[in-house]
Order: structure tokens, then sequence, then C-alpha cells
């Protein structure tokens, strides 16, 4: 009786874990959710001709065309006369995570640029993996002159995975010096219910679920886990990401160059996330002399710490969101990419003010 009423208590303590773990941390559905769905090759991808209102606050909308950006209009296949059109690819940074349409950094660029045609292709979520795929299946499809290829550090992280906040997606590994697709189809099941994707980390405080992990990881080893790529493995396969970018967009007829948006680290407040040593080396093997690499990060890093802050939203809490650029973050990203762009001779330095940080190098 005495063993009876312990497993009896050990099990209700292991309940109780759970549950107060749940009543602390539950996560509600990402807000990706509501503009994005399923996609067998890329994982998720953004919904054709959506509007979600006041999807980031009152009046904060997020609006996308027919082809799936973040766009209020559709882009025919050749560039309009007298126009100079840049596609602009990335993740939620590019996407304009936390503001409205008309102030993401792209959006700005346009703004800034009147001469300019400039397509959003931001996705929540993305690794560099994630970001060439689409680029390769859709973004290339249309005539461009320019291609921004953005992405902070994580970006590179995330191509180690095969799920995003236990959300499937697929992987991309260096084989024999071409790339190799795996997990695609990308398995649906994670889809269809958010709030159980979201929130099946909490069955790790229940002791039985500890106890079937352990048992089906020594009958099956990997079976259940996400399949997780070493750093040199990463490395390879980042370099064939960007040489075929490359490849694609020269083939398009389009100048491709690498911007590194600053995003904060774990360090403290406001501080600047560094890239991954592999992924630096990564670029630099992949562009040669050919692709320049713009480093926003010393742009932000100029700026006084306290005043670093106002760059970036609060943090939201809610699906590792992370912090995002505010309004005035967007704009010293779309005004010092501007100035570079100039200065490579990509768009025309006369349409496109320098601005107050204009005098930090970046380019490469």
């Amino acid at each position: 009786m005495a063993l009876l009423a312990l497993v009896v208590l050990e099990g209700a303590s292991s309940l109780a874990v759970a549950l107060w773990q749940a009543r602390l941390h539950v996560w509600r559905p990402l807000a990706e959710r509501s503009h994005t769905v399923y996609d067998a090759e890329l994982g998720w991808v953004a919904e054709k001709n959506k509007l979600a209102r006041n999807l980031y606050g009152p009046g904060l909308d997020l609006s996308t065309n027919a082809q799936g950006f973040r766009n209020k209009t559709d882009f025919a296949k050749g560039v309009p006369a007298g126009k100079r059109r840049v596609v602009c690819l990335g993740d939620s940074f590019t996407l304009g995570y936390g503001v409205a349409d008309e102030s993401a950094w792209p959006a700005r660029l346009q703004q800034d640029c009147p001469s300019l045609e400039v397509v959003n292709m931001g996705q929540a979520g993305y690794g560099i993996d994630q970001s060439f795929l689409w680029y390769e299946r859709d973004g290339a499809q249309i005539d461009h002159q320019v291609l921004v290829f953005a992405f902070i550090s994580d970006d590179f992280e995330r191509a180690r995975s095969s799920e995003m906040l236990g959300y499937g997606k697929p992987v991309l590994e260096a084989s024999h010096g071409e790339l190799v697709r795996r997990n695609v189809p990308v398995p649906r099941a994670s889809y269809v219910a958010p709030l159980v994707t979201q929130n099946l980390r909490l069955l790790r405080y229940l002791r039985t679920a500890e106890l079937l992990e352990r048992i089906l990881a020594a009958a099956r080893p990997g079976v259940g886990q996400p399949a997780q790529v070493g750093e040199d493995e990463t490395g390879r396969a980042a370099e064939l990401i960007l040489r075929t970018t490359h490849e694609i967009a020269r083939a398009r007829g389009a100048a491709l160059v690498f911007v590194h948006l600053p995003s904060v680290s774990d360090a403290g407040p406001a501080e600047l996330a560094a890239l991954p040593k592999y992924a630096r080396a990564a670029i630099d093997a992949a562009r040669g002399s050919d692709v320049p690499f713009i480093d926003l990060r010393a742009v932000f890093a100029a700026i006084p710490q306290l005043e670093r802050g106002t760059l970036f939203l609060p943090e939201t809490g809610s699906g590792g969101a992370g912090r995002h650029y505010s309004n005035a973050g967007n704009q010293l990203v779309a005004r010092a990419l501007a100035s570079r762009l100039g200065a490579l001779g990509f768009i025309s330095a006369s349409e496109c003010p320098a601005s107050a940080a204009d005098s930090d190098s970046g380019a490469q």
C-alpha cells in the first residue's frame, strides 16, 4: 500500500508540474498562422491576396499580393519602363514583423527611392534554406535587376533543423557538391493543430512522456526527434545555398548582394548578435569577389546603446517572436541600405538620399 501510494503521489506530482508549467508557459497560436498556409516544399508560405487587419495592433495591417509577397500590388514578369526592380529576400525582419505594410524596410526603400520597384519576399521563421527555396521556385520567375539576400544570425542556425517552433521544414544538405533536400514533402501534421504543436514541449514535464521518449530512442534512434545538422555540415550547405542563389540571380541578369541585418542577442538589452563563425566563412567562400557583403551591424553598433534600443520593438513574449525592428529601425535599415546600394552602383544614388548613418562603412 505504501508503494502504491508513492506511485500515485509521483504520478500526481508529475501531472501537477506539467499543469503548473502550462499555466505559465502556454503559447498561443503565432501571429503568422493568420496569414500563412502549409506548403509541402517550404513548410509554410504566405497566403495569397491576404489582408490581415490590425495584425500587430490598431492600423498595423499585413497585406499580401497574388504572388504571396508582402506587397499591395502584383508584379508583372517584366520590369516596368523607367523602373529598377529589387527583390528583398529574407525572414521576418525583412517581412516587417510588428509594423504596418508601409513601414517595413523594403517598403521604405521604395518610398526613399521612387525609381525602384521593391518586392518584399520576407517570410517569418525562414532560415536561409527556406528563403533560397522560395526564391528558386517563385522569386526567380519575375525579372529583377537586384537581389538583396538579407539574413539575421539565427537564419543560419534555423537551417540546421527540420523544424521551427514545432513546425516541420525542409533541410538542405551538401552531398558531392550538390544540394540534397531532406524532409520533403514536409510533414503536414504539425500544421493542423497550432495550439498542440506549439505546446508539445510541455509534455516533457510528464514522467510518462519522458519514459516513452527514452524507450523510443533506445528502440529506434532518431525517430520522433527533429533532424539536427552539425555546424560543419551546415556550413557546407550554406556555402552551396549562397553560391546557387548567385547562379540563379546571374542567370536572371540580376546583381546579388548579401546583407546581414542586426538582431538583438541574448547577452543583454540592445546587444547585437554576431554571425556564427561557420556562417561568415560560408559567406566569404560563396561570394568570392563578385558579390558584395553589406554588414549593417556596424551601422546599428555606431548608435549609442540607449538610443539603439528604440530601433527594436519590445519583446512580445509570444512564440519566441523576439525583438524586431520598430519604425525607426526599419527606416534606418532602408536608408543605410539605399546608400550602400547606391555606392555600389546597383541603384541610382541620386534618387536615394544619404542617411545620417551613411558615413559608416558596411559594404565589403
